[in-house]
């Protein structure tokens, strides 16, 4: 039986899986608006949290061409745990960004008070916090995808945690970001590694492993029969572990972070399936 027929979700990631950067990669679309044709449900799983959730779902419509699915991100639970935070803080608490113009314009939208987006050269030495007085009133640091990450703003994020008490979390801890077919670079788990390793704790993470996109899919989807739900990925820590937490077949292609010598060189996460990329779907 082929993978189409034996499963009637599919989750799928999507940076090196369904595109590399604005590249779909070859046979996602026709896979893609084959399984929508045949009423399986089409489900976008990603930790990329630089776009609003309408931006992602413009470039599925774009790249890929399919037009009825559904489209789960790091931005959209951050939207879901920001609503809940929100109902914790009081007039004047606040939430401190390390993260994108995405995630900030979720922030916006949802009046979400916080403070720390965008450059911050406020530092050039480690002795200038010294006497640096904290914003009064940050409940939560948020560390997600952030390009202007520097010491400055991972001091503030640690003492707003080390000394303030503040809550830790994590959109996702992916080290790498596909963006082409030839070019990795730093993702979010990389950037706050340094953030992390210095308060010597792990953030809460919601993004991929963690089980909580998992959990808001079943219960959006009325989901109940693991075995016909099939997890999609490229990167055996976050995708497949992520299937693997969530009791569900998963499928590792080699079209993005992990290759072929990667692979033979051994990995204790173990998919149920690999394939050379999305296509091999059909």
């Amino acid at each position: 039986m082929s993978l189409i027929d034996r499963y009637n979700t599919f989750l799928f990631d999507c940076d090196g899986v369904v595109w590399r950067g604005v590249d779909p990669v070859p046979g996602a679309s026709d896979v893609i608006n084959n399984l929508l044709h045949r009423n399986k449900n089409v489900i976008f799983v990603t930790n990329n949290n630089s776009k609003t959730r309408k931006s992602f779902q413009e470039t599925v419509k774009t790249v890929l061409g399919c037009f009825q699915f559904h489209m789960i991100s790091c931005i959209v639970l951050a939207l879901l745990l920001l609503s809940m935070s929100k109902q914790k803080l009081m007039p004047g608490e606040k939430i401190f960004l390390i993260g994108s113009k995405g995630l900030a314009e979720t922030m916006d939208e949802n009046d979400v008070e916080y403070i720390g987006f965008g450059c911050d050269t406020e530092a050039s030495n480690f002795n200038d916090f010294a006497d640096y007085v904290p914003e009064g009133g940050v409940k939560f640091v948020v560390g997600a995808f952030d390009c202007y990450m520097t010491y400055s703003k991972m001091a503030k994020a640690f003492i707003y945690i080390k000394e303030c008490g503040a809550e830790y979390i994590a959109t996702n801890l992916d080290l790498n970001c596909n963006i082409s077919k030839t070019r990795i670079v730093p993702g979010t788990g990389s950037i706050i590694a340094g953030l992390s390793q210095s308060l010597g704790v792990q953030p809460r993470v919601i993004g991929k492993p963690s089980t909580i996109m998992f959990d808001m899919i079943c219960a959006d989807h009325n989901l109940q029969d693991k075995s016909k739900i099939l997890m999609v990925g490229d990167n055996p820590k976050t995708d497949i572990q992520f299937g693997i937490n969530s009791g569900i077949d998963t499928a590792l292609v080699l079209s993005g972070v992990t290759s072929r010598d990667v692979l033979n060189k051994g990995n204790s996460i173990k998919p149920t399936y690999v394939l050379d990329s999305i296509a091999n779907i059909m």
